[in-house]
């Protein structure tokens, strides 16, 4: 009756401290992302993974709190486009984590291409959009998931699930006398 037991705690504990290491905080990533502007017809502008993919609404982008984003905003329209992420899907709409690249006014030229990095702030819903006057309405709008970052785990914890685990290998093979040491 013992030794099943014993097993039974020492594969709990295995699993336990399995799942620690699997849920330990990764590296911060940094992501890396091309987006293409531009017009559909003339009556519907939006975004794309290629300048022959663009749609209306853009592709969705999901990145963690945390992460460090570079975004590279080709345009392969007609005129002149930015890019921002913002809280609303309006031109209005405030920027969010420094997340834009040109302006309203002065958009990235036809052919060209800018960059901006940034640090992805708390996770939520939310919209990047080309701010030229009009766009938004045009569909030059896209979603924006961010995802909670995977939390760390406390290593004060994990040491201790890494000793119970030891202490339930040594009592299995017998390395461990539990009535000698704990007095039961």
């Amino acid at each position: 009756m013992k030794k099943p037991f014993l097993v039974l705690i020492f594969l709990l504990l295995t699993l336990s401290l399995t799942a620690v290491i699997g849920t330990t905080k990764a590296q911060t990533a940094t992501v890396q992302v091309t987006i293409y502007a531009g017009e559909i017809n003339t009556s519907q502008y939006g975004f794309g993974n290629s300048s022959t993919t663009i749609t209306s609404p853009g592709p969705t982008l999901t990145f963690h709190s945390g992460d460090t984003v570079n975004v590279t905003l080709q345009n392969a329209g007609t005129m002149a486009h930015n890019w921002a992420i913002v809280d609303t899907k309006s031109s209005t709409g405030t920027v969010l984590w420094s997340a834009q690249i040109a302006s309203s006014t002065n958009g990235v030229p036809v052919g060209q291409s800018e960059s901006v990095t940034f640090t992805v702030g708390n996770s939520g819903n939310y919209y990047y959009i080309c701010q030229v006057d009009g766009h938004v309405a045009l569909g030059m709008w896209g979603n924006v998931v961010v995802e909670s970052a995977i939390p760390e785990f406390p290593i004060p914890l994990m040491i201790l699930f890494l000793a119970a685990a030891i202490t339930a290998i040594m009592a299995y093979t017998g390395r461990f006398n539990f009535k000698r040491t704990i007095k039961l």
